[in-house]
Parts: C-alpha cells; sequence; structure tokens
C-alpha cells in the first residue's frame, strides 16, 4: 500500500502544500498545519457474494483528518475515500456495505480525494481577502 500513500502525498504536492512524514507516528504533515492519517479498509466477500469493509482506527495518535482507503475487490484499486475529521471520528470499529451505509458516514465519502487537496491548497492571502 505504499503506492497509494505516494499518491496522496502526491496530490497534496500537486496542490502546492508542503507534505512530510513523522518518522515515529508515520502520520503525514501537511503545512505544518494539519496530521493526516491513512487508513486501508480491504474488501471483503461475504458468502453470499457481497462485498463488506472493516474499519478500525487508531485514536492515540489523534490525526487530524484521517483518510480510509476503501479497496476494490481486487485490493489494488482504490473504490472511494472517507475523509473523517478528527472530532468526527468514529470511537468504534464499522463494517461498511457496498451501498446505503448511514448518512452519517457516507457524509464523509468521496469518489476523489480533491477536497483534501482543495484544502491543503496554499493561496496567497491577496487572493483570499
Amino acid at each position: 500500500m505504499p503506492d497509494l500513500i505516494a499518491d496522496v502525498v502526491a496530490g497534496l504536492k500537486n496542490a502546492d502544500a508542503s507534505v512530510f512524514q513523522d518518522e515515529r507516528t508515520g502520520l503525514l504533515v501537511v503545512n505544518d498545519e494539519f496530521t493526516l492519517s491513512i487508513v486501508i479498509a480491504r474488501c471483503i466477500q461475504l458468502p453470499s457474494g457481497t462485498f463488506r469493509w472493516r474499519l478500525r482506527f487508531d485514536t492515540s495518535l489523534a490525526p487530524d483528518i484521517t483518510v480510509v482507503v476503501r479497496m476494490a475487490a481486487d485490493q489494488h484499486t482504490a473504490l472511494d475515500y472517507y475523509l473523517f475529521p478528527r472530532i468526527d471520528l468514529p470511537l468504534r470499529p464499522l463494517r461498511l456495505a457496498e451501498e446505503d451505509n448511514e448518512v452519517t458516514l457516507d457524509a464523509y465519502r468521496f469518489d476523489v480525494l480533491d477536497a483534501l487537496y482543495k484544502l491543503a491548497e496554499r493561496r496567497p492571502l491577496s487572493h483570499v481577502a
């Protein structure tokens, strides 16, 4: 899964963000402003043929944002992404279905990481004001 992390780092850098990985925790530090954890959720096929994903979070690191990469059945392709801010990080392990998960979870689901990259994008103050 190092390729997934490298892809996220490349996307952040393409948004002109500075990114480094904290060697002690493994967290990504973006623009010296917020931390990011990447969690890989592998696809599990049930005997019925349906798919599920188990999510477990390491809350001890307290990342500002946790990116969950939900893998497709081939375990090599990202199906979609969940972006959880620390304040809304689920405290218990979760199971996701293919579709129709709780709205409180799917509100954090994205097909691509453009929202994350936009958040990390650097803008001169004159463009913001």
